[in-house]
């Protein structure tokens, strides 16, 4: 069963960094899918035509969304902190897994001042399908480890960790989908007449971007 969002407080705050656009001309679908593009596919191409924005800043808002998953990683499987090194292993993977993130954004409907858009998105199964060879590998080096060796919890959870990681890279070549699931995200109008997404939208498509 899918977990998230402890981290939502985190999403929202990465998204009101510039997920706003000005009014006049507005294509809100164009905007949902430069959106997307940028923080599930690293492209920002589409992203900074319509919105203020540097390609550092638009890289740094792909960083924090990797690293919203990468600290949701450590919470899933019950990790309190692991190393710099380990860390970053996580923040890879999730990189490998993010550029096969399958989405459609369908035309906007028009909802008083705002819009609604409909996005159709496909769940990563790569991690809910790793999970019978994680707890199997889990398994394994709970009845092998030398206890003396783990004197420090974050040597333990290093271990884990790289563990996990090791068995989902291992599964990317069998990399899939599940179903189709449909969402509807908010585009909202503000009092100075800019377009953004609404504050959920993000952590409503972040639930089945990837499936656990």
């Amino acid at each position: 069963m899918r977990m998230k969002r402890m981290a939502a407080a985190v999403v929202a705050m990465v998204t009101a960094l510039a997920l706003t656009a000005c009014a006049g001309g507005f294509d809100a679908s164009k905007y949902v899918n430069g959106v997307l593009n940028n923080i599930y596919l690293g492209d920002s191409t589409g992203y900074m035509e319509l919105v203020d924005i540097t390609a550092d800043e638009a890289k740094e808002e792909y960083e924090q969304g990797i690293g919203v998953e990468a600290d949701f990683f450590l919470q899933y499987y019950g990790l309190d902190s692991v190393s710099d090194d380990v860390y970053q292993q996580i923040v890879d993977m999730y990189k490998q897994i993010y550029s096969k993130s399958k989405f459609e954004v369908k035309d906007a409907v028009k909802n008083g001042d705002d819009f609604n858009v409909e996005v159709v998105v496909s769940p990563i199964d790569v991690i809910v399908n790793s999970e019978d060879a994680i707890s199997t590998a889990v398994d394994d080096f709970v009845a092998n480890a030398n206890p003396d060796d783990y004197t420090d919890d974050q040597v333990l959870n290093d271990d884990l960790a790289k563990l996990v990681i090791k068995v989902i890279n291992d599964n990317m070549s069998n990399l899939g989908y599940q179903a189709e699931k449909s969402i509807i995200v908010k585009v909202e109008k503000d009092a100075q007449g800019y377009y953004g997404l609404s504050d959920d939208a993000i952590s409503l498509l972040d639930q089945d971007m990837i499936a656990y």
